[in-house]
């Protein structure tokens, strides 16, 4: 028998080991070819077996031997099933069976009454095992499954060591009260669920800190608010709606129903009226948009965070271009704060050579059109007829509050080297944080934008002002009307010459990914990411998974 072992069994039977890790192309290739060496499932002095990133379809139900096993690591296979004597390892304490296809798990599961953290995220589950004789416990991760309820039992109140629910990315529709038997429930995540409310005792788990909610119809919207602003506003809100309920219950019936009546009115309203949607294109591995960010900039302005609207329609009315110009203005003066911690620019997509990089260069190199100028100059030049109209502004005045981009001069004092960004015919399209070029300026016809963020301050601060520009943009109407606004909406639409941007069609605005990479080719940050776009105002549709 021990002839035909694999040489990791056969060293864990001699040497008595403890532990037995299988991955990696060889392992990959045997079991491939020849399906896993049975000799594993004699090795009963395991306490820790780990099978991971393997073509690995089924296990043999000689599993249930290695009864001493109390971590049991099946990652990233390609199972489909668990035999059902895994329901024997009752000194089990870590499972973890992410990253495979399975669609159901045996009932036997139920049995491990010793397990503290089980992690069943990345599969096709349509069901689950009940939980509640799992008494200690404390994490517990089914996210990214096709789960329609949370598991039977969870909210047992015997469960109490139950820490962490990460329930993402399924489609569970609701959340039993009961959840509020769970005394030491800290997180709760139901991102992208089908939930359109939550359970009022939710407020009553004592030691919850967490819920995350986002990317959920729910007919109450402020609880989507609620929740992005803190849990614990979350959780106040719900304390607020449960006592008036048993205050309900309890009497002063007429008073208090004349309320609810009310509000139940309101919420209808709320109900009806339609959501803004920003529609999320992926970035394409050999056509996608890439900005290289050289090693000279991040010195100087080293944070760049670009993103491409698409589709936009400036001709809604006669003042739409402006009131788009006006924003990038506002949102300087407000979130960038004065520019002092990010600045934006914005080109017409249609006239940029891709692909582009960030780099900074000394002043005299630097060469740009400034907008609304029709001469090439250099950034040392135009800096220098910048300060002498700001001195002679001052002079004029008599006072020493500039206006216009003089008030940003100062931002690039002191400085050797200035950023810039340059196409692929090195002309330099952007010159942050002063001005960009006449060659992408965007027009009343331009209909894609690349929008640049750039600062010297952090990332977080490029990718929230970003956010915010595609927020206001969305609002100002500027989009596609949105996929529910169909012949039943504007079936007595007003006359064309009416400025409809203002009335609150449900807008959508289809925004495509854009990569930043450094020199050597590796990834800085891409936008919008999964995490980004978390805005309950509007509804992110994404075009991958």
């Amino acid at each position: 028998m021990a002839s035909g072992m694999w040489e990791e069994v056969l060293a864990v039977k001699t040497e008595n080991r403890r532990e037995l890790n299988l991955q990696g192309p060889f392992i990959n290739k045997r079991i491939e070819d020849r399906g896993l060496d049975e000799g594993v499932f004699t090795l009963t002095g395991l306490n820790l077996l780990k099978i991971a990133g393997t073509p690995l379809e089924s296990l043999s139900e000689k599993l249930g031997n290695l009864n001493n096993l109390t971590s049991l690591m099946l990652e990233n296979n390609k199972l489909k099933e668990l035999p059902s004597s895994v329901g024997n390892l009752v000194s089990l304490k870590f499972l973890d069976i992410s990253g495979n296809k399975l669609e159901s798990l045996p009932d036997t599961l139920s049995n491990l009454v010793n397990i503290q953290s089980l992690n069943a995220n990345l599969n096709n589950l349509q069901s689950f095992p009940d939980v509640s004789n799992m008494k200690v416990l404390a994490y517990l991760s089914i996210a990214r499954n096709k789960l329609s309820a949370l598991p039977p039992g969870v909210c047992d109140p015997s469960l109490t060591l139950l820490s962490t629910i990460d329930a993402a990315n399924n489609e569970i529709t609701s959340i039993p009260t009961e959840i509020s038997n769970l005394t030491h429930l800290i997180k709760l995540d139901v991102t992208s669920n089908k939930l359109d409310s939550l359970p009022l005792e939710l407020c009553e788990c004592p030691k919850l800190r967490e819920v995350i909610i986002v990317d959920n119809k729910m007919k109450d919207r402020k609880l989507l608010k609620l929740a992005e602003h803190s849990t614990k506003a979350l959780l106040n809100y719900l304390k607020t709606q449960l006592d008036k309920q048993q205050a309900l219950e309890k009497g002063n019936k007429k008073d208090k129903s004349k309320k609810s009546n009310k509000k139940k009115g309101d919420k209808k309203e709320v109900e009806d009226l339609e959501r803004d949607i920003i529609s999320v294109l992926q970035f394409e591995v050999d056509n996608g948009f890439v900005i290289t960010a050289t090693q000279a900039v991040m010195s100087v302005r080293q944070y760049i965070v670009c993103c491409i609207i698409k589709n936009l329609d400036f001709s809604k009315s006669n003042n739409m271009f402006k009131r788009f110009i006006n924003l990038q203005t506002k949102l300087h003066e407000s979130i960038c704060e004065k520019r002092q911690t990010a600045t934006i620019a914005t080109h017409d997509f249609k006239l940029i050579k891709a692909p582009l990089v960030y780099d900074a260069l000394r002043p005299h190199v630097i060469q740009i059109t400034p907008l609304f100028k029709t001469k090439v100059t250099t950034a040392e030049i135009l800096m220098k007829e910048l300060r002498d109209e700001a001195e002679a502004f001052r002079k004029e005045k008599k006072r020493s509050t500039l206006s216009g981009i003089h008030k940003y001069l100062d931002l690039l004092k002191d400085k050797t080297h200035y950023p810039c960004l340059k196409d692929a015919d090195g002309d330099v399209i952007s010159f942050p944080p002063i001005t960009n070029s006449e060659k992408t300026k965007i027009s009343k016809e331009t209909t894609d934008i690349l929008i640049e963020v750039t600062s010297s301050t952090n990332l977080d601060v490029c990718k929230k002002v970003l956010e915010e520009m595609l927020r206001e943009t969305l609002l100002l109407g500027v989009g596609t009307p949105g996929s529910d606004v169909g012949e039943k909406e504007v079936e007595g639409e007003a006359p064309k010459e009416v400025d409809t941007s203002r009335m609150r069609f449900p807008q959508k605005l289809t925004v495509e990914q854009v990569k930043v990479i450094d020199a050597q080719g590796n990834l800085r940050v891409i936008f919008p990411s999964r995490v980004d776009l978390q805005n309950p105002a509007y509804d992110v549709i994404r075009n991958y998974e």
